[in-house]
């Protein structure tokens, strides 16, 4: 029974860490978001993602569900509230599991010491410190959406840490960059899939028609200024895999470019104006890269005759379509307004900012989002005020650092593609602190970080920032000492010098 057992549990952890798990959870998320049972189908979801923790060393599949499960939600994100049941038992399941698998495994917690610890890891623990401080000086309207906001980043530093810690030593077995890719991938065909099937339940094409040009488009877990944005970060990794050399390169090629069409159905001009810019480079770069060039190039012209001839086919609705986008240019559509209100808002609370909890729900009158301002500077300024400004200028430095410092890696170079184009967007919109679009862009550079060598981009440079700080108190301490026994010698001195002088007289 012992070796029946220990046989299941190889092929068990072959499969989960095999392309196969990846697509398993896709499709489950697929049939979850098309049917409309996503409410019992991210359960499903996230036990498939916490199972592994009990049985396999390598930690990399528990990305898959974290990356991929908010496209599972189809209508009414509220409608959680009737399984909050379960997800808390899973919660807890999934605590246990991760402690389990740290202690099963005897993780090694030396890569935590200060002078070994990236700095992507250390900033994004310090965030916690903004979010804390974030409203201190202004009135708290609702003091429990603070605490709500500090224990997300406080929990994101803990996943992190626990991700770097389970993963870290399985590089030599796999190259992460590439695993996620293709779990981005996979993002990419999902979102595909779902606006593809939005639009068809739409059922003629005036109604799809009139959907593009209104923005009226809504997939559940996000509307067309969410949807677009993870499609300008899931094109990248697809373009990656035309690199390799592989027999497949028409089809990655074809899925690219159809993402790249599928934005401009959504109307989002700031990513129609960011990937249309990258697109050129794109191209360039793989066709210079590619192992199939010869495919590459033959599969992008023929696909953009294909194009040619549906825009020809369909020419007065997509002229339409393409006229209102550029019509509008990049007209704020009053955003103009709410940048103002965020620098009234800094401008009130300059140091610590109004809090994450200020005018919140206003807009949509719910007690799940935020007062957001439409772009992430702002937002840091109005709702953190100084002190976010800093520590986010830390945050996005090393993160910029960390991709730098592997753009001759074609794996690290598309998931920096895929953040800088997100990361762009983000400044003229909300998506940067969704919850959701977070933790996928923390992970897309944990993945660098962890790949960039053990000696580089450390947060301290190597020293052991709590042994200086030690060093510096005891040398204080000895240099006051010092001063004092220096002082006590020469009024010792003085007072020799004034009772030889008595003597003297005398």
């Amino acid at each position: 029974m012992n070796e029946k057992l220990k046989k299941g549990l190889y092929y068990a952890d072959k499969f989960i860490n095999s392309d196969y798990y990846i697509a398993l959870i896709s499709v489950l998320i697929l049939i979850g978001w098309g049917c409309s049972v996503w409410v019992p189908m991210i359960c499903v979801v996230f036990a498939l993602g916490i199972f592994p923790l009990f049985i396999c060393r390598n930690t990399k599949s528990v990305l898959i569900p974290v990356m991929l499960f908010t496209f599972i939600v189809s209508t009414g994100r509220r409608n959680i509230d009737s399984s909050y049941v379960p997800l808390l038992i899973l919660a807890v399941v999934l605590v246990a599991g991760m402690i389990f698998n740290v202690v099963r495994f005897k993780r090694d917690f030396s890569s935590l010491h200060p002078a070994r610890i990236k700095g992507f890891h250390a900033a994004l623990l310090a965030l916690a410190v903004p979010f804390a401080l974030g409203g201190v000086g202004s009135p708290y309207e609702r003091p429990a959406v603070v605490l709500v906001a500090l224990a997300l980043v406080i929990g994101l530093g803990v996943v992190y840490t626990f991700l770097s810690l389970t993963t870290a030593d399985e590089l030599k077995e796999v190259e992460l960059p590439e695993y996620l890719l293709k779990i981005l991938f996979a993002a990419g065909i999902i979102v595909s899939v779902e606006l593809i099937v939005y639009f068809a339940r739409l059922k003629n094409f005036d109604a799809i028609f009139d959907a593009m040009l209104s923005k009226e488009i809504n997939l559940g877990w996000g509307g067309a200024n969410n949807v677009a944005p993870i499609l300008s970060m899931t094109i990248p990794a697809t373009f990656y895999f035309c690199i390799r050399k592989n027999c497949f390169t028409p089809v990655f090629a074809a899925v690219a470019l159809i993402e790249y069409a599928l934005v401009f159905t959504t109307g989002c001009r700031g990513v129609i104006l960011f990937v249309t810019v990258a697109m050129p480079a794109f191209l360039m770069y793989v066709a210079i890269k590619s192992e199939n060039k010869v495919s590459f190039c033959l599969s992008v012209w023929g696909i953009f005759l294909i194009f040619l001839i549906l825009v020809a086919f369909h020419g007065a609705k997509v002229a339409a379509l393409l006229t209102e986008i550029l019509q509008k240019e990049l007209k704020s559509s009053g955003r103009d307004i709410l940048y103002r209100e965020g620098i009234d808002a800094f401008k009130k609370w300059p140091v610590f900012g109004a809090g994450w909890d200020f005018r919140h729900g206003e807009r949509t009158q719910d007690m799940f989002t935020p007062y957001w301002y439409h772009s992430t500077a702002v937002q840091i300024l109005a709702n953190m005020g100084v002190c976010g400004a800093i520590f986010f200028a830390i945050f996005y430095y090393w993160r910029y650092r960390t991709h730098i410092a592997k753009w001759r890696d074609p794996a690290c170079l598309a998931l920096f593609a895929g953040v800088l184009l997100f990361d762009l967007y983000g400044m003229i919109d909300t998506n940067f602190f969704g919850p959701t679009f977070f933790i996928m862009l923390m992970i897309m550079t944990m993945v660098v970080e962890l790949n960039v060598g053990e000696n580089r981009c450390r947060a301290f440079g190597g020293r052991d920032p709590v042994a200086d700080i030690r060093f510096f108190v005891r040398s204080a301490k000895q240099r006051l000492a010092n001063k004092k026994a220096e002082k006590k010698n020469k009024t010792d001195n003085a007072e020799n010098d004034g009772q030889n002088g008595q003597s003297d007289k005398e």
